[in-house]
């Protein structure tokens, strides 16, 4: 049995816990019954793949076989249900837990803790605290970062900084995901000078920074467009003998953008991979994004062309940010190429990418091409939606393309789409100059009454 509950937890531990169930079946048909270490294997298994409810069949067919749960298969359960945001049923399972005389443990009380911040229940968090604490079990660094994290991710910090003040009188010593909680609070209010002296207090207290603290710190500063002690903790990392990740060169690489010098993030860009890091998707679209919103627009499409060649797995968003530039740029036949090759790469074409394309030709005045998209949306199975039609009909405006501008409205008075607020501004000022004109004035009644 040592033997077959080896087995069934590395198939669980690989991720293969249907072959790990048929194993544990077959065993059983040959005499082999199921144990509280084959259960727990099971559950566990399940629990990571997210089978929650799978998981929680598997503990009935425990009851079933009078095979009494113990507190680790509860906890895992519990935990899977607080990650899904199911914290009713992740409390009602510990009202039965406890309710079969099994007691709870520091982890379940952690678990149920973070779960009940994570949704922002302050109060049953509290509670679960001082009940916790009530029964002899005390809080552990664990339990303060978390509740350290929830307060800085809510913007509390008051309340972080009186939950550190507790954790020390309690004889609990921070460690370096407590002051990375706190500084992340600090960052996300942009109180930079405040982020810095965590930063230093956790140095002094020989608690060594890692890549998330910098990252963390990097992020703020970029933030507030402080590219310039950005780098210089870069370089403060690098010295500390910590490598830069794909979050930190993104991260420096969207500051850059920020403060409007993407082609020194585009040097950052090629500067990663000498430290051996491939850019992600998100790196890809800070980068493009930045260089088009600067009008860089040769650099951004030459830099798509290399990004390709060196076999990069673009993804929609990729070429929607492209087809967007493109647009924005004027460069309509290059967008039209692009949108062209993106079924052949695997892409499937949203009625987001559609809309920065019909944006693109209402802009240049090319209705006819807008509308044949439009048609070309209902046939490939992505109907028109709002946006659609609002940017077509805006085009219309500007052109004074009354025929199709009445046929369009209709459209989408049918289809119960509203009109945005650029369409009505626009609207607003062709009817103010069209006044006289009875067949407008039928036209505005079609709509809005």
């Amino acid at each position: 049995m040592v033997t077959l509950n080896t087995v069934v937890n590395g198939l669980c531990v690989e991720g293969n816990v249907a072959r790990a169930m048929w194993l544990a079946d077959h065993m059983e048909n040959l005499g082999f019954r199921w144990n509280i270490r084959t259960f727990g294997a099971i559950v566990n298994g399940l629990c990571k793949m997210g089978d929650t409810s799978a998981a929680i069949e598997c503990l009935k067919k425990m009851g079933e076989r009078n095979c009494e749960a113990n507190v680790v298969v509860y906890n895992t359960i519990m935990d899977s249900l607080c990650k899904d945001r199911l914290l009713s049923e992740a409390l009602s399972l510990f009202s039965e837990m406890t309710c079969k005389g099994i007691q709870p443990t520091l982890v379940t009380y952690n678990g149920l803790i973070q779960g009940l911040c994570n949704s922002s229940r302050w109060k049953d968090a509290t509670a679960l605290l001082n009940e916790m604490m009530h029964v002899g079990i005390m809080p552990d660094v664990k339990t303060f970062s978390i509740l350290v994290d929830a307060f800085c991710k809510e913007g509390m910090i008051s309340g972080a900084k009186s939950v550190l003040s507790f954790m020390i009188q309690m004889g609990e010593e921070p460690n370096v995901v407590t002051y990375n909680s706190l500084l992340d609070g600090y960052c996300l209010q942009n109180q930079m000078e405040e982020a810095m002296k965590v930063f230093n207090l956790m140095v002094r207290k020989n608690c060594s920074p890692t890549i998330v603290t910098y990252n963390l710190l990097i992020n703020g500063w970029c933030k507030i467009k402080d590219i310039d002690t950005a780098i210089s903790l870069l370089s403060e990392m690098v010295n500390e003998g910590l490598h830069p990740d794909v979050v930190t060169w993104t991260t420096l690489i969207g500051g850059f953008c920020k403060v409007g010098k993407p082609l020194a993030a585009k040097e950052l860009f090629f500067t990663m991979n000498k430290f051996g890091q491939v850019p992600n998707l998100q790196t890809c679209a800070i980068i493009l994004d930045g260089l088009f919103k600067c009008h860089f627009h040769s650099e951004a499409m030459s830099l798509f062309r290399e990004m390709k060649i060196i076999n990069l797995d673009l993804d929609i968003v990729i070429y929607n940010i492209m087809l967007d530039g493109m647009c924005k740029a004027g460069k309509l036949s290059d967008a039209r190429r692009l949108l062209s090759c993106m079924p052949a790469k695997g892409l499937k074409i949203d009625a987001y990418t559609y809309n920065t394309m019909i944006r693109g030709l209402c802009k240049e005045g090319l209705l006819d091409d807008a509308e044949e998209l439009i048609a070309e949306m209902e046939e490939k199975d992505c109907p028109p939606n709002k946006c659609s039609y609002n940017v077509f009909v805006q085009g219309l405006l500007r052109k004074c393309d009354i025929s199709r501008l009445r046929k369009y409205l209709q459209i989408m008075k049918g289809k119960g789409f509203p009109l945005d607020a650029t369409t009505m501004e626009l609207i607003i000022d062709f009817f103010s100059t069209n006044k006289e004109d009875n067949a407008l004035q039928d036209l505005l009644q079609l709509k809005f009454v």
